[in-house]
């Protein structure tokens, strides 16, 4: 749903009537993951997607009947569904969508605001019913609450059934961090990337002239003028966070590393050629690293993709940073 998050808000600001298609299971080659919405407007207006193209149709027309009843419907369209197939879901799974009208007030307004605030929060569904509330309505004790929480823990968009009802977590974990070490070119693209694919991006950099006179179109969420050792053990180095060392100076960059190659991070890369590179290994064995903690370090930086300028530099880093997230090796 935060794809289309932007878009939403402005349908409530401006007080338009539209129900939410939500999958929430799919089985074998569905086009679109659990968790994935389409809005559907009373004029038919669609935002979003379920299946990217496959049943669209037939869910607007459930979507508009939800918005005239305001009674849920879970539909499941797949090789056995004869509708499925007119409407051209042949590839061969099965998608269940669930049809509802949007959420009350109360729960979009704090849903709303735990993402503002960067605090995670989970949305769960009664299926039987359509009812939602949030995870931190539910009772520590209740059987349900052990569910719920290891489906968010685990950061996933869950179907799950206790005492023959079936629930749905849909699961708003706070933004994975990116860490910038350097203020210049570079990062400035880099973070409109990042924060396109809902990073919270840091920015660290002693240098108070590049840390300031950096053209940032989108700003990052927080801007250091400190060292790294200053700022960095201040934050949590887990597998939600990635940093990119940008400042080409190895009087930053080096001690940025010596505190990040340690930690938990998910990834990190570091900018400079393959000549760069190799004097950075040479440096970080000579500060006593091993070989196994310098290979940690993605560099260079990015795919390879034959980036040229700082446009095409930021899209490979952020594509290598994407590819870890998702787990690909």
């Amino acid at each position: 749903m935060l794809d289309i998050l932007t878009r939403i808000k402005q349908l409530v600001a401006e007080k338009e009537e539209f129900a939410m298609a939500t999958v929430v299971k799919t089985w074998r080659s569905s086009p679109r993951q659990a968790g994935s919405c389409l809005v559907v407007t009373k004029s038919g207006q669609m935002i979003g997607s379920v299946s990217g193209g496959c049943v669209e149709n037939a869910v607007v027309t459930k979507a508009l009947k939800v918005i005239e009843t305001g009674k849920s419907e879970l539909v499941k369209f797949g090789i056995a569904n004869e509708d499925a197939w007119e409407v051209g879901l042949s590839c061969g799974g099965e998608v269940w969508v669930h049809i509802t009208p949007f959420y009350s007030a109360d729960l979009w307004n704090r849903l709303t605001n735990a993402l503002a605030s960067n605090k995670g929060i989970a949305v769960v569904t009664d299926l039987s019913n359509g009812d939602r509330f949030l995870l931190d309505e539910i009772s520590a004790d209740n059987s349900l609450y052990a569910k719920v929480i290891e489906a968010y823990d685990m950061r996933s968009n869950a179907l799950l059934s206790l005492a023959e009802t079936e629930y749905f977590v849909h699961s708003f974990p706070p933004k994975n961090k990116m860490i910038l070490i350097g203020s210049a070119h570079i990062t400035a693209e880099l973070i409109g990337l990042a924060n396109l694919y809902d990073f919270e991006t840091i920015v660290i950099d002693p240098r108070d002239t590049f840390a300031h006179k950096t053209d940032f179109k989108t700003p990052p969420d927080t801007l250091h003028v400190n060292w790294p050792q200053e700022v960095l053990n201040s934050y949590a180095l887990d597998q939600e966070t990635y940093a990119v060392i940008l400042s080409h100076d190895p009087k930053i960059d080096d001690e940025a590393l010596k505190i990040l190659l340690p930690s938990n991070v998910r990834y990190i890369g570091a900018l400079g050629s393959r000549k760069t590179q190799a004097k950075r290994i040479d440096r970080l064995k000579s500060y006593g690293f091993t070989d196994e903690e310098i290979s940690r370090v993605k560099g260079p930086i990015g795919l390879n993709i034959g980036a040229m300028s700082a446009k095409e530099i930021a899209l490979s880093v952020i594509a290598e940073v994407v590819k870890v997230k998702n787990g690909v090796n």
